[in-house]
């Protein structure tokens, strides 16, 4: 089941986020985020979430992070699911994302659901050996 998070969900935001990245955020962070942008998880107790900015017609894809014992069970594409609906209500048309560019199932979930490469940033996210560049994606919702 998809829903609406709230502040009760940035402590286990937190560490679904931090078991999928380098450099997770912590549970602040994650309030913060739950303040000023839209935010959809999906179960109870919570198994994954997308944050997302938004205005205007545009919109990005801050993370979207899926508890690691529970990842190739399609919670990615429901959570992208949910979200391109609310923001084609909101009235967005492009959503954004970044990803890194060693993150290689990422990017082919990405390019399945239909977004297309723009660009590039070098050396943009750091790692335990270095840094790595970061590739970034547009879908069009309209």
């Amino acid at each position: 089941m998809s829903r609406s998070l709230h502040v009760m969900d940035a402590p286990r935001m937190a560490q679904i986020h931090t078991e999928s990245f380098f450099k997770g955020w912590d549970a602040e962070d994650m309030a913060t985020h739950l303040q000023k942008d839209l935010c959809f998880g999906h179960g109870r107790p919570l198994d994954g979430f997308v944050i997302i900015s938004h205005a205007a017609d545009q919109a990005e894809i801050l993370t979207i992070a899926i508890d690691p014992a529970l990842r190739r069970q399609g919670l990615a594409r429901k959570l992208l699911d949910i979200a391109e609906t609310e923001l084609a209500d909101l009235g967005v048309d492009t959503l954004f994302l970044e990803v890194a560019e060693d993150n290689t199932a990422a990017i082919a979930f990405y390019k399945a659901s239909g977004f297309e490469p723009i660009g590039k940033r070098p050396a943009y996210y750091k790692r335990a050996m270095g840094r790595v560049g970061a590739l970034t994606y547009r879908k069009r919702l309209s």
